[in-house]
């Protein structure tokens, strides 16, 4: 399991997140990211990697190996 985390005090809200990762990453009503599901599954790892690269302002991180909601 992959925990991902945002920062929305940095977010821009550009999107590019949601584009990328659409079933992880939504916008709110005042366009900053958030997160539709904090853990997500491995098979997703390729997403959550490309949309933190992708972050123009870095607000997207991640933990790989996580066993628990902890």
């Amino acid at each position: 399991m992959i925990r991902v985390e945002i920062e929305r005090t940095t977010c821009s809200g550009f999107g590019t997140c949601m584009v990328i990762a659409d079933s992880i990453f939504d916008l709110d009503d005042e366009g900053l990211v958030v997160l539709k599901r904090t853990l997500v599954d491995d098979g997703d790892l390729d997403a959550v990697r490309q949309a933190a690269y992708d972050c123009p302002t870095d607000s997207i991180s991640y933990v790989e190996g996580v066993t628990d909601a902890a």
